[in-house]
């Protein structure tokens, strides 16, 4: 039994380190080819380093950039959308009563959005700033694992759900690059490309820090059964991990704030695909509708939504664990009674230990904060997340379907 026991263990701990290279690899090497950056892995030092890319192989991407742009009928279409907020005002006001001017509007800021975030990912993975605090916390993380590794034990991959959630995301993102780029519109292909290497690096992150919350639940649990000495030093490190995990932590939420608040600016392209599906179940349309190039997008769309239930399930699933560790924490406090006297330097110092562990905790939760660091990611802000984008995508589709059914109406009448 014990056997199976380990083999299974062995299979999760490969399973994660699997997951984890893969991911990281294939974002790499996307990140390199879009030669973008100066971030790049010095195999040597088995970390990531700061080192500027070859002047003429900048220029030779810009060209075929500016070609790729120019193929995409010379960017037309994003400078009409661009300007369209020029235009007079009864433009706007004709928006609200023809569904066909509705659907421009709607277009207008969908594409608005995109360009906007497309510069603004570009700039961050340009500026020398973000890449070096980029480069430092991920070499933190990487420490982190190895201490983690020689201090607690082995890794386990926690939730198998949450990776096979992922990579179901992952594909979906896929076809709507590929449904994108059938459309010519190779700048949304470019945003949703761009997005998934930053959300890939906190899917990562994601799956480290559940595995390092749950070896030190296994850990502690093991210490409850059998509190030797050199497990009660163990202990103690483990005090101190915590605290740099949780210091690593929130610089990393700073830096990716940012980042999640483009996963609501999607509520409105999940918003329009939702509606257009809705709209074709209603009026019969899923024979012409949903065999054109535009259902790739739609249907790929749906990935919007499996980012921020990743993000919350990720969340509840941290809270879980920390709750698991202030529970035992708790029964080795109550255990310190029945410590021998020579024992009573390690009493006093995991105390202290503890009750800084308890300020922290409720200073600086370890836990998923998105919008602002007053408001977290649960799985109740996915359910209003949902329901928010259904409702605006049926209130589209009806406002849609009104005004093509009194378009067919008013000329019998």
């Amino acid at each position: 039994m014990k056997t199976v026991r380990n083999s299974h263990k062995i299979w999760q701990t490969r399973v994660l380190r699997w997951s984890v290279l893969g991911i990281c690899w294939t974002s790499y090497i996307i990140y390199r080819s879009c030669v973008i950056g100066q971030i790049k892995y010095d195999k040597e030092k088995g970390k990531l380093v700061i080192q500027p890319r070859n002047i003429w192989t900048k220029r030779i991407v810009l060209c075929l950039k500016i070609i790729v742009l120019y193929l995409n009928y010379c960017g037309i279409p994003y400078i009409m959308i661009a300007i369209i907020p020029l235009l007079p005002r009864e433009i706007f006001k004709a928006a609200f009563s023809s569904p066909k001017y509705f659907e421009i509007l709607m277009g207008m800021v969908i594409i608005q959005l995109t360009m906007f975030n497309t510069i603004r990912l570009c700039y961050w993975m340009s500026s020398l700033s973000w890449n070096r605090s980029f480069v430092g916390l991920a070499n933190d993380v990487i420490h982190l694992i190895t201490l983690m590794e020689v201090n607690v034990g082995p890794l386990y991959l926690e939730r198998i759900s949450l990776l096979i959630l992922h990579f179901l995301q992952l594909g979906l993102t896929l076809v709507q690059v590929v449904g994108y780029s059938q459309m010519q519109l190779h700048l949304c292909s470019l945003y949703n490309l761009l997005l998934e290497l930053f959300f890939n690096m906190f899917v990562v992150y994601q799956l480290l820090i559940l595995s390092w919350m749950a070896a030190f639940c296994r850990f502690l649990k093991i210490y409850l059964q059998e509190p030797t000495i050199g497990q009660r030093l163990k202990v103690l490190r483990l005090f101190r991990l915590y605290a740099r995990i949780s210091n690593v932590h929130q610089n990393i939420q700073l830096m990716w704030l940012p980042v999640i608040n483009m996963l609501f600016s999607d509520i409105l392209m999940l918003v329009s695909h939702w509606s257009f599906i809705i709209k074709s179940i209603i009026l019969n349309r899923l024979e012409d509708d949903l065999n054109s190039k535009y259902w790739k997008a739609a249907f790929g769309a749906q990935a919007s939504l499996l980012r921020i239930l990743f993000i919350g399930l990720c969340n509840d699933q941290l809270a879980l664990l920390q709750s698991f560790i202030r529970l035992q924490l708790l029964a080795i406090d109550l255990c310190f009674s029945k410590l021998d006297q020579l024992d009573l330097n390690f009493v006093w110092e995991a105390k202290i230990l503890q009750t800084c562990f308890d300020l922290q905790s409720r200073a600086q939760p370890i836990k998923n904060r998105i919008m602002s660091i007053y408001q977290e990611c649960g799985c109740p802000f996915v359910l209003n997340f949902f329901f928010c984008a259904m409702i605006n995508a049926f209130c589209c589709a009806q406002y849609d379907i009104f005004f093509s059914v009194d378009s067919v109406i008013s000329p019998m009448l």
